[in-house]
């Protein structure tokens, strides 16, 4: 018994100064990589994506050209985001603001096809981006390396998100933070060397989200009024030209981002 917690003893003793020993060693080769930081100005933007689904309901006096047809709402917006960057050679964190401009469509799959605009709320996001990508520097000479890139960024939606969804003639609020999402991006760039310590760069990436908590409530929480007003009477409650349309599908969300910056290098 004595051998064998003589024996579990020194195996932990080597266990421990091997972590300490391989964590001293990543200390070391991080601290001899290149660091800098830097500010940076981004042209964003989120194109396709909202819901899709078809028409349940009716009034009887459109049934026969309503009831049916496929309905996809989608919103897309553009601006310009101001960030910071720390960048640790493989590594770049990233934090901004952005603002934009966007549009909101309800698209009913008649011929030709019925567009109604602005009818679900008008998406044009403010908010907070943080990013962090990995990247594979490839120096061309003295003055330009370039690099793939691949990474993670979370828009954050603080206000101008789509806000408004009508259910059953109910204005329903929700917060803008529901258009916030998760992007994944892919891409590449480049940096040019003005000297040993200030660097320009430049970069250009493709990115798809995962759906918003706006888009998940669109399909669970219908039907939905798209156009219309309802006129019931006494002997046909069904009757008038309102229409609802259930939503069972988000639309991928996605979008490119331009960046042009001015680094520093810290060593």
């Amino acid at each position: 018994m004595k051998k064998t917690t003589k024996l579990f003893g020194i195996a932990a003793l080597v266990a421990a100064f091997s972590t300490i020993s391989a964590g001293g060693a990543f200390a070391q080769a991080f601290s001899q990589l290149p660091l800098s930081f830097g500010i940076s100005s981004s042209f964003i933007s989120d194109f396709g994506g909202g819901v899709s689904g078809s028409i349940t309901e009716a009034g009887t006096s459109l049934v026969d050209n309503w009831l049916g047809n496929e309905v996809y709402w989608h919103g897309s917006y553009a601006g310009f985001a101001s960030s910071i960057f720390l960048d640790a050679h493989f590594v770049q964190l990233s934090f901004g603001y952005f603002t934009s401009t966007g549009s909101s469509r309800t698209r009913i799959g008649r011929s030709p096809a019925t567009i109604f605009d602005h009818s679900l709320g008008t998406p044009s996001p403010t908010g907070i981006e943080i990013g962090l990508l990995g990247k594979f520097p490839v120096e061309l000479s003295p003055r330009i390396t370039v690099f793939p890139l691949a990474g993670i960024a979370y828009r954050v939606v603080l206000t101008g998100g789509a806000s408004v969804l009508v259910i059953e003639y109910r204005a329903l609020e929700f917060d803008p933070l529901d258009s916030s999402a998760l992007w994944f991006r892919l891409g590449g760039g480049m940096d040019f060397s003005i000297n040993q310590n200030v660097f320009l760069r430049g970069s250009l990436s493709y990115g798809v989200r995962l759906r918003t908590r706006w888009e998940n409530d669109a399909i669970n929480n219908g039907p939905h009024w798209v156009s219309g007003a309802a006129s019931p009477t006494p002997a046909d409650p069904e009757a008038g030209n309102h229409r609802f349309v259930t939503y069972d599908n988000a639309r991928l969300g996605h979008g490119i981002d331009i960046t042009v910056g001015l680094g520093f290098r810290l060593r």
